[in-house]
């Protein structure tokens, strides 16, 4: 029984300290020395691991509906009882009892980097075939809290109610959706290199090397839910920002799905394996309140685009140099900052019913503050907490929170004590304002 985060880096490395040749476990680099100091800050007490959850690291293999996928798996986050593949430590686990996937190489070259990135798009596409049949043939209706929150902060867009609503998009939201519900429900993917790349930008340009040789005669080439979860080699990282727990966006409609780091894999391994058991378990993990964040550096920016019959991503790459890339490992939260006029026109939905109709007379604005109607409802969806519901401005969530300053701008969140610790280490007056929307 697994009873605190670190006992899962302890398990993994023991288990994968038998397997790769040549590494002892005094100087097992990254992933050794960074569980020791996770033992030394007690991280652990950050990283509780909720009582009674049945959850063990094993080796073996998957199968999905019956069927044994014939890779073997380096290690997997399993929960309840699995089969034993004869009278080996093997264990054969059925992917809906899997929270996460360790691909693990001793020295992550791009060869390795290829086949493991291919080994774990054969499971995904797999496990997506599974999540078809079962809407098909079961009835199955998903859980799209998760997801359908995350769709509303990139698109500026309602989700769909129930997931065959999902017809009703447009293709190229369509496909967002589908990303999204699918990095909810499957497991997580970490490709764990003990060592290989020596810089971050190195790194950074193998996977999208990666991604541009694989595509097939039609262009066609991996998407969204077949990138891994996490990538590390050394102490840089690549992370998938699918909101478990890292999300990055660039205004509407303009996804960061995915980043980079330079400090701490550990900590990102703990994180997003925390962030699955929250979401299997449906259980609230009691996070830290605090404004440190991961410094994310984006590489990957998707958009869902039709081309004639198909649908699929377009990739823009980020290439920084890799004296552009050293920053420092943590960055400040804040929330997102709104002008007078977009402020004043959060104000009027108070009165409202809680949203603003877009055909309303809006000359006001440009008479008061200088901004179209236009411009301010943009920076209102840009900010990540509003959407364009058939015409109606309004939030995502049913509760934010909006602080004003002396000048009548402000900012707003949708989480209290995370706005209220930001503000107070401002030290600035401010008016605290509750928007609720039923």
């Amino acid at each position: 029984m697994i009873e605190k985060a670190s006992e899962i880096l302890e398990q993994f490395i023991a288990k994968e300290s038998q397997r790769v040749e040549g590494i002892q476990m005094p100087h097992m680099p990254t992933l050794g020395s960074a569980y020791e100091e996770i033992t030394r800050q007690g991280i652990d007490s950050n990283f509780i691991i909720p009582n009674g959850l049945d959850i063990k690291v094993v080796s073996g293999f998957i199968s999905v509906a019956g069927e044994m996928l014939p890779e073997q798996i380096d290690c997997m986050l399993v929960h309840g009882d699995g089969e034993q593949y004869g009278l080996t430590e093997q264990y054969i686990y059925d992917v809906e009892l899997v929270l996460c996937i360790f691909e693990v190489k001793k020295t992550l070259n791009k060869t390795d980097f290829k086949d493991a990135f291919e080994h774990l798009s054969k499971i995904r596409k797999k496990f997506a075939e599974l999540f078809e049949k079962k809407l098909i043939e079961d009835g199955y209706e998903p859980n799209l809290t998760a997801p359908s929150k995350l769709f509303s902060q990139i698109t500026g867009k309602p989700a769909p109610e129930k997931y065959h609503n999902i017809h009703d998009l447009e293709p190229e939201d369509g496909i967002l959706f589908y990303a999204l519900v699918q990095e909810c429900h499957a497991p997580a993917s970490i490709i764990h290199g003990y060592g290989g790349y020596k810089t971050e930008s190195g790194l950074r340009k193998a996977f999208v090397d990666i991604l541009a040789e694989e595509k097939d005669s039609n262009g066609i080439g991996f998407g969204i839910p077949s990138f891994p979860t996490l990538v590390t080699a050394n102490n840089f990282c690549l992370v998938k920002n699918n909101g478990f727990p890292y999300m990055a966006i660039q205004g509407a409609s303009n996804w960061v799905a995915v980043s980079s780091t330079r400090h701490n894999p550990a900590y990102m391994i703990l994180e997003i394996i925390w962030s699955k058991i929250s979401l299997y378990f449906d259980v609230s993990m009691p996070w830290k309140v605090t404004l440190e964040t991961e410094n994310l550096s984006p590489l990957l920016t998707a958009n869902g685009r039709k081309d004639g019959e198909q649908v699929g991503w377009w990739y823009r790459v980020n290439e920084p140099s890799e004296k552009l890339l050293k920053r420092e490992a943590k960055v400040a939260w804040e929330p997102s900052f709104l002008s007078q006029a977009a402020v004043t026109l959060t104000s009027l939905m108070l009165f409202r019913g809680g949203q603003i109709d877009v055909t309303e007379s809006s000359d006001w604005l440009e008479g008061k503050f200088g901004r179209t109607f236009e411009e301010v409802t943009e920076e209102l969806l840009s900010s990540g907490y509003f959407m364009n519901d058939n015409g109606l401005i309004r939030p995502i969530e049913a509760v934010s929170y909006i602080a004003t300053f002396d000048d009548d701008s402000g900012v707003i969140a949708t989480d209290r004590e995370m706005l209220e610790l930001w503000l107070d280490k401002r030290g600035n007056d401010f008016l605290m304002s509750v928007f609720a929307f039923v």
